[in-house]
């Protein structure tokens, strides 16, 4: 599975370019100076001659978008920084899991630059709803934001025919961070084992294998169990899927996000279970697609139970809601043109990205 943060770049160059707006990818890590993020910006020379003939700068992250803040006292390009995640919240999180000189400095690092990105850049992309009211109480003007949000490939991630063969598959894709709530599902998914459910779970990481064999022991061979996995990978995976869970925990790091994979189960036509921790839980109930469940045990746990029970017919209807709900929002290049139409009034000039 691809990080998020590429996946999003990715989705977004290839909605641009339906459109006609030419793109490029810069990796700073290509650059002279690789790291740490707070020196980013002496890469500014390199990033202005590389943008020169360029319109936007796009960057993806704190440390990027400062880099491009920087490049632009030497090239008149227009600084987009892609807020995506709360990188500050997240350092915080780290830094409450292990107290070290390595958590302290990401938690200042996270600090200086999320300030100066929010600050300086020309434009603040959101990925949602809350992650926008978030940055205007913190003091940002409404009209220096555009809510983009993570999207999906509809051409990759389809809906194929279900088996239908009287075993009702649940599965989860994704990572398995501290803020999934992987200790919630295990419970909810060990309190729901009995003959005609079986579960899969797909995305543990190398440091993830301990984890894994905890799900194991719980799970037995009411489970598979599956390492991460390019994202191409991903829809055969889903395919034969009936319901498609997304768990995270109720911290302030999540309210404001809407994981990659939303969009993914949407467009796989599977109805979905979703905890109500941020705006996925409103899209699922609005679109009715699925269930909303909060994020305990109990409340998966009975979540699970239900959907294993919904008819083929029922679960057929609302995996075409989800369907229609990708196409029509959360497509690449309709964000994509959402996104252009939003910008192009803030440049003084239109064209390539």
């Amino acid at each position: 599975m691809a990080d998020a943060y590429q996946t999003r770049l990715e989705g977004l160059s290839h909605g641009l370019q339906a459109h006609g707006v030419e793109t490029e990818f810069l990796s700073l890590r290509t650059l002279r100076v690789k790291g740490p993020h707070l020196l980013f910006s002496l890469n500014a020379p390199a990033i202005a001659k590389h943008a020169k003939s360029f319109d936007v700068i796009h960057a993806a992250g704190a440390g990027s978008a400062t880099a491009a803040i920087v490049a632009r006292w030497l090239n008149k390009h227009h600084a987009v920084f892609d807020v995506h995640g709360d990188e500050l919240m997240e350092t915080r999180l780290e830094w409450d899991k292990k107290h070290s000189v390595r958590t302290a400095y990401l938690v200042f690092q996270s600090a200086v630059l999320t300030q100066l990105a929010r600050r300086m850049a020309n434009t603040l992309l959101m990925v949602s709803g809350p992650f926008q009211e978030r940055y205007a109480k913190r003091g940002v003007p409404e009209s220096k934001m555009i809510i983009v949000r993570n999207g999906v490939d509809t051409s990759l991630f389809k809906p194929a025919s279900p088996r239908n063969d009287g075993t009702v598959r649940i599965c989860y894709a994704g990572s398995f961070q501290a803020w999934q709530a992987a200790d919630v599902l295990q419970e909810a998914l060990a309190q729901n084992i009995r003959e005609g459910v079986h579960f899969h779970l797909i995305g543990f990481a190398e440091g993830d294998q301990d984890l894994k064999a905890q799900f194991a022991a719980k799970l037995g061979d009411h489970a598979t169990l599956e390492n991460r996995m390019p994202v191409d990978q991903l829809p055969d995976k889903l395919a034969p899927m009936d319901v498609l869970v997304i768990s995270r925990t109720r911290h302030p790091v999540m309210q404001g996000g809407l994981p990659s994979k939303f969009a993914e189960y949407l467009a796989m036509g599977k109805p979905l279970i979703v905890t109500n921790v941020d705006e996925t839980s409103k899209f699922v109930q609005e679109a009715e697609c699925g269930l909303v469940c909060e994020p305990t045990v109990e409340s998966m746990s009975a979540a699970i139970r239900t959907a294993s029970q919904w008819t083929a017919e029922e679960r057929q209807r609302m995996g075409e809601n989800a369907r229609r709900l990708a196409e029509t929002t959360f497509d690449w290049k309709v964000l994509a043109k959402h996104y252009l139409d939003e910008l192009q009034p803030r440049l003084n000039k239109g064209g390539r990205s």
